[in-house]
């Protein structure tokens, strides 16, 4: 006899062969639903409210092919390891985990993710496996982590490692990001204003000179022609935008344009201190973290080379496969590699003497974001003044130019 307080539930669950088994069923709460199911021998994957029809199994493709995955960012996935990581600790079954986890996660299609996870473990896989279909979201390096943990039991312990080395890595992205986008900020509101002038208040000065048959100086000339040509002669200069623009989005996708940006940012003067740094601190961190977990070294090495992506850079990896297949010291790829810093080396290659590596990698690590922390300040102090300069120098010629002529009908008047 059904009382007034049941209610239905839909449920999605696994059988003994593994099979996904979807119905719905009358009872009191939650609890009491988990309890007929395991009954019957049913591994429960999800509970709600409603009539069957209400769940659908999660779309994995149509989850892939969204334009909204992209919108899944990096610090999403460092919440989820951390309290992923702290639900194992106390306890807390794995799909039970996923399943709290993905209804608090606040991008639908985060949530969605965690879900076809959740799904995929409950069906027998390994949370490494589940993890490893999607390249987009969860990086290289958390899966290698995670497939050494599994082996070892400690997967709980590896998730706080994994949500502690992403964490120091989005913040090394977020000092990179923040120093280039300041320069661009001050060139970019330096041409803003300077379009400004020649598009609106130059033709207001122009007709004033005009009716007054000013005798122009050169300079005002000068601007005035530049003004005329950005309004009238867009079929020259048009098509020229057009090619820089396409070359800026495919010279990138090229392996030659790639190389030659790569080499640019390794040999440019201030990118140069950047990048380098930035390139040691993800790889000896990267490695260290994998070390430690027990990854085999040639799998350590492919991941350093996924977080560098640098092709001119990758020599280095190159190398070090090279002397890993020979049976000679690791570091000396370092010390033949004329990108890696001479005391970089030489701190690997007491690390290797003394069987420290991770220890020393990690040590190498720290001392090489503090250079990378070093290096964007004092860039950015260099920078800085320059920038105020040339916007200065440029503004006021621009100001000068318009204003001149103006100065001259007026030394007329007053003569």
């Amino acid at each position: 006899m059904i009382s007034r307080s049941d209610s239905t539930f839909a449920y999605r669950a696994r059988n003994a062969t593994g099979e996904s088994v979807t119905g719905s069923i009358t009872a009191r709460d939650r609890d009491d639903v988990a309890s007929h199911l395991r009954a019957e021998g049913l591994f429960i994957t999800s509970i709600a409210s409603g009539a069957a029809g209400s769940l659908s199994p999660v779309d994995v493709e149509a989850v892939r092919t969204r334009q909204g995955l992209q919108r899944i960012r990096r610090a999403d996935v460092v919440a989820f390891a951390q309290q992923l990581s702290v639900m194992l600790e106390t306890g807390v079954p794995l799909p039970e985990g996923l399943e709290a986890i993905a209804s608090q996660a606040r991008r639908s299609e985060f949530r969605q993710v965690l879900e076809s996870v959740r799904e995929d473990v409950c069906g027998g896989s390994p949370l490494s496996e589940a993890l490893a279909r999607w390249p987009q979201v969860f990086p290289d390096v958390m899966v290698s982590l995670l497939q050494a943990a599994e082996l070892s039991g400690t997967t709980a312990l590896m998730l706080s490692r994994v949500s502690d080395y992403l964490s120091k890595e989005l913040r090394t992205k977020r000092q990179v990001r923040g120093a280039m986008l300041y320069p661009g900020f001050m060139l970019g509101s330096g041409f803003l204003v300077v379009a400004f002038l020649v598009a609106f208040i130059l033709p207001r000065f122009a007709k004033i000179y005009e009716m007054r048959s000013a005798t122009l100086p050169g300079p005002t000339k000068v601007l005035m022609a530049i003004g005329t040509f950005a309004a009238e002669g867009w079929m020259y200069y048009g098509p020229v935008l057009v090619a820089v623009a396409v070359g800026v989005l495919v010279l990138p996708r090229t392996s030659s344009g790639r190389r030659w940006l790569d080499w640019l940012k390794l040999r440019a003067p201030v990118l140069r201190t950047i990048h380098v740094n930035l390139y040691v601190t993800r790889s000896t961190r990267t490695m260290s973290t994998l070390l430690a977990a027990g990854v085999n070294l040639m799998d350590a090495i492919h991941a350093c080379r996924m977080v560098t992506r640098n092709v001119v850079f990758d020599r280095v990896w190159s190398g070090m496969e090279e002397h890993v297949r020979d049976g000679r010291r690791l570091s000396q790829a370092f010390e033949e590699s004329p990108d890696v810093p001479a005391n970089v080396s030489s701190m690997i290659a007491a690390g290797e003497r003394s069987g420290r590596m991770p220890e020393v990698l990690e040590r190498v690590a720290e001392y090489s974001e503090e250079e990378l922390d070093l290096a964007i300040k004092k860039s950015t102090s260099l920078l800085e003044p320059v920038l105020i300069i040339v916007m200065g120098l440029l503004v006021g010629a621009v100001a000068i130019a318009l204003l001149l002529p103006i100065f001259r009908m007026g030394s007329v008047v007053a003569g």
